[in-house]
């Protein structure tokens, strides 16, 4: 049996006792397609945990998660081709650690909210104004921002990084870009563990504010809501409230645990007796994880989706594939000097 029949058993298994079985069923000739080309032409497909399911189960177990996942399996890639099922800083990220392969994304405008406003010049004037300190800049940046930064991190590991770069500079003070919310989310942190880092990110010295257009829509109103509704009490051991480390401080607050989307699914897998779960993000990952977690009731309330994310179809997947368009291109100099910030981030770790 070839690889693609074994994938396409695979995705229909996974699938089968979901609400996407039909959607599977009508798609099948399309992403048997896309399958048989991966194998032909010996691509890697990475997936996002926002990826629509029919996407997100395109890529292997070992090939799909967050940011930080995706980053580690790009940089170990020994395909000559890698498509990305993300947004297009995530390919950028791809293209940055493997220079000598083809990185596609279905979509060349799949942007980011954080990402697209905050350009190289915004890093400058902060390591301008904050002589010595160092720089970590939130994964979702683009390469030129990257290339100025001394340290990259993810939400799976924003304040070990910041610990670290701390220390490696020798400097009380560390600028955190660009995200807004989740630098003061690690602030806070950084002072319930009587840290004497002080975290600069935009927002709080300027009139600049980062934020992600999908967390920050998620209110502490809501989760209170959400929590009568559907009997979700705080601290029970049979059920909880995830969310987001890019959302709100007040929001982070109302949770049972905060962190990156990797670290849910771990939260998830360390607490086997939970039966009743919200998840405060991107509401793709409720469907993805309902999947790896059947025997959770996930709580569907959620109502906000990425409008970059899904700009990434299987339509479009099928034509990058086909015809080997919608390449990631960095420049030389900015990609080695953005390496050396997704290196310093990849060695740390989570």
């Amino acid at each position: 049996m070839t690889s693609y029949n074994l994938k396409i058993m695979e995705i229909e298994k996974e699938l089968e006792d979901t609400d996407h079985y039909l959607d599977f069923k009508t798609e099948q000739v399309k992403i048997e397609k896309i399958l048989k080309l991966r194998d032909q032409k010996n691509v890697l497909i990475l997936g996002h945990n926002y990826m629509k399911p029919l996407i997100y189960h395109l890529s292997d177990k070992d090939s799909r998660g967050d940011s930080l996942a995706l980053s580690m399996y790009a940089a170990k890639s020994t395909s000559p081709i890698i498509l990305f099922d993300g947004v297009r800083f995530m390919a950028e990220t791809a293209k940055i650690l493997n220079p000598d392969k083809k990185v596609l994304i279905a979509d060349l405008n799949a942007g980011c909210s954080l990402a697209d406003p905050f350009r190289k010049q915004d890093v400058l004037e902060y390591k301008e104004k904050f002589p010595g300190a160092p720089v970590v800049t939130y994964i979702n940046s683009y390469a030129e921002v990257k290339a100025e930064s001394d340290y990259c991190c993810t939400s799976a590991n924003a304040l070990k990084v910041v610990n670290h770069a701390s220390k490696d500079f020798n400097s009380n003070k560390v600028i955190f870009l660009p995200d807004s919310l989740m630098g003061k989310n690690l602030e806070n942190e950084l002072g319930n563990l009587e840290s004497k880092i002080e975290l600069i990110y935009p927002g709080k010295y300027d009139n600049k504010f980062g934020r992600c257009e999908v967390h920050e829509k998620i209110s502490a109103e809501e989760i209170r809501r959400i929590r009568r509704q559907f009997d979700l009490k705080k601290g029970s051991s049979d059920s909880a409230v995830l969310v987001h480390l890019e959302c709100p401080p007040e929001v982070l607050a109302e949770a049972d645990y905060y962190g990156s989307t990797s670290g849910m699914a771990k939260y998830l897998l360390e607490h086997p007796n939970l039966k009743k779960v919200y998840l405060g993000t991107e509401c793709e990952m409720t469907s993805n994880l309902q999947n790896e977690f059947p025997q959770i009731d996930f709580v569907r309330a959620c109502q906000v989706f990425c409008q970059h994310m899904r700009k990434i179809t299987l339509d479009k997947i099928l034509f990058s594939l086909e015809n080997e368009v919608y390449e990631i291109n960095v420049e030389e100099n900015i990609r080695r000097k953005a390496k050396t910030s997704i290196d310093r981030m990849l060695s740390i770790g989570r």
